[in-house]
């Protein structure tokens, strides 16, 4: 599937320590009629075609770190909606930034995060609308106990807040620390699997279904002392079912 891609600058807002100089919101935030009823549509039009990164993780310290991205498509293969989750190192949770486009340019977006004062935490949703040069229009805050009770709660004013999409657009491009060069095979599960990531130790990788041995993937087979670090273009399809996710090859190239 072909993607028009939207670059703009990546918001790494995960678990955060409180600021204690920062005000706490105390003004409710004005409703934006037409914003939610655009971010509305986006979440729940089942019209939209649905796209997936690679799903790439990493270990620190023991510890396994995951990332990916969600597209929302349109009939041209545009991005109307993209959502980041990250689930830190040493972490039970998973934290997202959501990314809304009109008019080829971000609209608004959406983070969902935790913050801690003292030894107790909280769920905090930051929602920033920006004007069509992508500058910060006005940013609103609302904090729960649970995750799910945000819904519940009022937006507050806070200060403006500029989530980035600049890592989610390198998730989706391969490009940096989510390049692709070949990582060697591993086998699993009766299944053959090739790793991509980048060429470092804790670096971030990506794993994938052999079904077909091409005479590349004979090559990297045989050859992989020599071949590791060599860049990769990959082809792909992601399939969800019983709640887990599978990545299946379906093209492999040298760049």
């Amino acid at each position: 599937m072909a993607i028009a891609l939207f670059f703009g600058a990546s918001c790494t807002s995960t678990k955060n320590e409180k600021n204690n100089d920062e005000p706490t919101p105390s003004v409710v935030a004005k409703a934006n009629i037409e914003g939610e009823a655009y971010l509305n549509y986006l979440d729940f039009n089942d019209s939209l075609s649905i796209a997936n990164s690679l799903y790439y993780s990493r270990t620190i310290n023991n510890q396994v770190e995951w990332t990916e991205v969600m597209m929302s498509l349109d009939d041209s293969s545009r991005i109307l909606k993209m959502v980041e989750r990250i689930a830190p190192a040493g972490s039970d949770a998973v934290f997202s930034n959501h990314f809304y486009f009109k008019d080829g340019h971000k609209y608004a977006t959406k983070q969902f995060f935790q913050e801690s004062v003292g030894d107790s935490s909280y769920f905090v949703e930051l929602l920033s609308y920006y004007d069509k040069d992508e500058k910060v229009k006005v940013t609103k805050r609302r904090t729960a106990q649970f995750e799910d009770a945000l819904n519940q709660e009022q937006f507050m004013v806070t200060g403006s807040h500029d989530c980035s999409s600049d890592r989610a657009f390198r998730i989706i491009n391969q490009t940096e620390e989510f390049e692709t060069t070949y990582q060697g095979f591993v086998d699993m599960d009766g299944f053959k699997f090739l790793v991509v990531g980048e060429d470092s130790k804790e670096g971030y990788s990506s794993a994938l279904i052999v079904q077909q041995v091409t005479p590349l993937i004979m090559e990297l087979r045989a050859k992989e002392s020599e071949m590791i670090g060599t860049p990769l273009v990959v082809n792909f399809q992601t399939i969800k079912e019983g709640g887990g996710s599978e990545q299946i090859l379906i093209a492999v190239g040298k760049k």
